[in-house]
């Protein structure tokens, strides 16, 4: 992989779509999870049990770790 000419505006196009394509499924997991853990918080009428706060959890976990994954790869790409 060679470094992209981020001052081509076709070239920094490119590598925005390279990079919303980057952990695409992880990030939409995340996020389902905490949406969850919220839609569990409301219907439980309880407020934080511990299936919300597990999902919660979880799901902030990994959206977390995307980010730090896709700093990562930028770092490389960057090179």
């Amino acid at each position: 992989m060679s470094r992209p000419n981020l001052s081509d505006p076709a070239e920094r196009a490119a590598y925005r779509r390279e990079l919303l394509r980057v952990y695409r499924g992880w990030r939409w997991l995340g996020l389902a999870l905490v949406v969850a853990g919220v839609v569990a918080m409301f219907i439980g009428g309880r407020g934080f049990d511990t299936t919300s706060l597990v999902l919660l959890g979880i799901g902030w976990a990994i959206l977390i770790g995307v980010i730090i994954a896709r700093t990562r790869y930028h770092r490389r790409r960057m090179r």
